[in-house]
């Protein structure tokens, strides 16, 4: 039924040929409902001031039909480069939508009146832009002065984007590529005093340089050792200060690729630093919200893809940190990534599949993690099954193509894919590790005398533990895999956590039971990371740690065998080992050989004691030599059962780690200077993530 507002909102209070503001606006300030002046013909003052690509194309009246050759030439830049450039005031795009909800919900014509234009008049430069300070545009001349020339550009460029662009959108390609031509073809070309752009072709070469190694074919010269993008990245951090108050989407663009460039693990806290300056950058800008039809297609897909990749990695990163969230996820509006065939034809590296892919797990796994999304065990129970689901129906929805046996891996695909697989496994073993340690905590506690009552473990417990050993796994048959066919990354964060949790998960799973192939995924995991670590000495530092924690499994582990020997056996390892010798001995002595002298067995028994001390755990030595622990009589020393306990604490962040104790005969005490270099070794090693807390300091009493 037709009410009387209903008519009056369809009603036309003005003829369409005299409705002179919209009837004679350009096709962007009639879509955002701007007040359009225009200057001559096809250029309106509003496009000339933000250097945006003017067009008068629809809805214009003929008496006012703007020749061709004025449309096109109204600018310098190509279509492709302007895409990008609309943004310079998007984020004024939530004003129109607004306001024109607020008239329908008044039953108002959706047309803003002189008030109304005002207000978002006022949100728009009315006159040029801030002209730069003698001393930036001094800065920016050396920079740019000290580009390199157009061939190596292109080569970093075509580097960056097939190998380091991964699972995510930085920038539409086919863009940067015919900017960068007009840049160092055209003397006079804007781009060259738009620190933006500069500092932007910089981050693109720094994260570049790490990857041209890849393209060496036959024997070229040698590269010089060190990192061959530092030199890019100082220059772009000096440009820092100079585009922070940029408007455009090319600052959120350089912060989003320097923090990607600055992952390796040695410097993971500044690549997190530059990583929030991206995701602040964006929400200022609104790439969060969706604009509907305020924007073009093309531009409306760009923002869209650069939210959603700097959003999963921040979460991604923020989960493998144990930092704080840092959106919420319901603050997010945009949708996910889509195909748009207009956007990707252009693209070297069509990775639009990829992204989505993505997005999804790390929303998956962002759910797997959230600790105010259940409050009882109930809850807990249908997230971890939800998840379960989501992980599934995920992994089964994977194009056929995304197989690392299907792919070669000199293809761009290839480590982009290995990211997928190893976000997933890595989902697994997070869903799945409290459970597993608390498996581990009951049977130690039960069998070693701690808890006299029998205990009972669930049926959802026992399949979230399973599924976390056999995530740990998958992921060690990755990183074997990697290694087979392109090798790992020497100074990879991503790599030498993961690797890492692995094979810690693969160290407290053998407390339990040790079957075939355990000590063999042992030593994998330690080889990948004594190889990741070389040269870095944080790294070098997680290694020890993850082989103290070895130690410890191999103590608990051989201490769990005893205790469930029949009743009447030796319970004591050297008790035992005592009672073989000596059948071994008596035996011999029957086969009728001869006897070596006593002078010989000693020096034999005195050369041999400090090895056997040495390999002992600490807490089964004393002053004169190895001896059993009374109090535990001859269970689990208090230093590791301790440890074991502690295992479900969750570090609080706003507390110091409490220092590293660790007492393996091959492991060197870490010093570190102050809190942030544990906490950084923490999250190295994964420790944190798998909720490690007081790793030495708690005692079973």
């Amino acid at each position: 039924m037709n009410t009387i507002a209903a008519i009056r909102r369809r009603r036309r209070r003005v003829a369409e040929n005299n409705r002179k503001r919209t009837s004679g606006a350009c096709d962007r300030c009639r879509a955002r409902k701007f007040v359009c002046t225009e200057l001559r013909p096809g250029l309106c003052q509003r496009c000339q001031v933000n250097n945006l690509h003017c067009r008068f194309g629809r809805n214009r009246s003929s008496s006012r039909s703007i020749p061709t050759e004025d449309t096109t030439t109204s600018t310098s830049q190509s279509p492709a480069t302007l895409q990008i450039n609309t943004s310079t005031n998007s984020e004024n795009i939530v004003w129109p939508r607004f306001l024109n909800k607020l008239r329908e919900a008044f039953s108002l014509d959706s047309i803003p009146g002189f008030e109304e234009q005002n207000i978002i008049t006022s949100q728009v430069p009315t006159g040029p832009p801030t002209r730069p300070s003698s001393s930036e545009r001094v800065r920016l001349t050396n920079v740019v002065d000290s580009f390199p020339p157009q061939s190596v550009a292109e080569f970093l460029i075509n580097v960056c984007i097939k190998y380091g662009t991964d699972v995510f959108f930085y920038f539409d390609q086919t863009q940067i590529n015919d900017e960068l031509g007009q840049f160092y073809n055209d003397p006079s070309c804007q781009l060259r005093s738009d620190p933006s752009f500069v500092c932007l072709l910089l981050a693109i070469f720094a994260l570049g340089s790490q990857w041209t190694s890849l393209e060496r074919r036959g024997n070229p010269p040698t590269v010089p050792e060190g990192d061959p993008g530092r030199m890019f990245f100082r220059q772009a951090s000096s440009l820092i200060p100079d585009i922070l108050e940029d408007d455009s989407i090319r600052p959120v663009q350089v912060f989003f690729i320097l923090s990607v460039y600055l992952m390796p693990m040695n410097v993971v806290g500044t690549s997190y630093l530059y990583m929030i300056m991206a995701l602040k950058k964006a929400l200022s800008l609104g790439l969060h919200q969706d604009p509907g039809d305020l924007l073009e297609e093309r531009e409306r897909e760009t923002r869209r893809r650069l939210w959603w990749s700097i959003y999963s990695l921040e979460r991604c990163t923020a989960i493998k940190l144990n930092r704080p969230r840092s959106v919420l996820s319901t603050s997010v509006e945009v949708p996910l990534p889509a195909p748009l065939q207009d956007l990707d034809r252009g693209q070297k590296f069509n990775n639009v599949l990829l992204q989505i892919a993505y997005a999804r797990l790390i929303a998956i796994m962002d759910m797997a993690v959230d600790p105010e999304s259940t409050t009882t065990y109930d809850d807990k129970n249908e997230r971890f099954t939800s998840v379960e689901e989501d992980l599934k129906e995920w992994k089964n929805s994977l194009p056929e193509g995304f197989s690392l046996d299907a792919i070669p891996p000199s293809d761009s695909r290839y480590r982009a894919v290995f990211h997928l697989y190893l976000n997933y496994y890595y989902t697994r073993v997070i869903m799945g590790k409290a459970s597993l340690i608390k498996i581990v905590r009951m049977t130690l506690r039960y069998h070693l005398g701690q808890d006299s009552q029998s205990w009972i473990i669930d049926d959802s417990t026992e399949k979230l533990a399973r599924s976390c050993k056999r995530a740990s796994k998958k992921l060690l048959y990755l990183f074997e895999g990697l290694d087979e066919t392109s090798g790992t990354t020497r100074s990879a964060f991503t790599y030498f956590q993961a690797c890492s949790i692995a094979t810690i998960v693969t160290l407290i799973a053998g407390i339990l039971e040790r079957g075939f192939g355990y000590q063999r995924r042992v030593d994998l995991g330690l080889g990948f990371l004594r190889g990741m670590a070389a040269g870095n000495s944080t790294a070098e530092m997680g290694v020890k740690l993850v082989e103290s924690l070895q130690s410890i499994s191999d103590e608990a582990s051989r201490k769990l065998s005893f205790s469930r020997q029949p009743f009447g056996q030796p319970h004591d390892e050297e008790s035992l080992s005592s009672s073989r010798f000596n059948d071994w001995t008596e035996w011999l002595a029957n086969q009728g050989q001869p006897q070596a002298s006593d002078d010989a067995l000693m020096q034999g028994a005195a050369a041999v004691q400090p090895l056997i001390t040495s390999m002992m755990p600490s807490s089964l030595q004393t002053e004169s030599g190895p001896a059993t622990s009374p109090a535990n009589d001859g269970g689990l020393s208090l230093r590791a059962l301790g440890m074991l306990d502690s295992l479900m604490t969750r570090p609080s962040l706003q507390q110091p780690l409490p220092a590293l104790q660790l007492d393996s005969p091959n492991f060197s005490h870490p010093t570190t200077d102050n809190d942030d270099d544990e906490a950084i070794l923490m999250s190295l090693t994964g420790l944190d993530v798998l909720e490690f807390a007081a790793l030495s300091s708690a005692a079973v009493e």
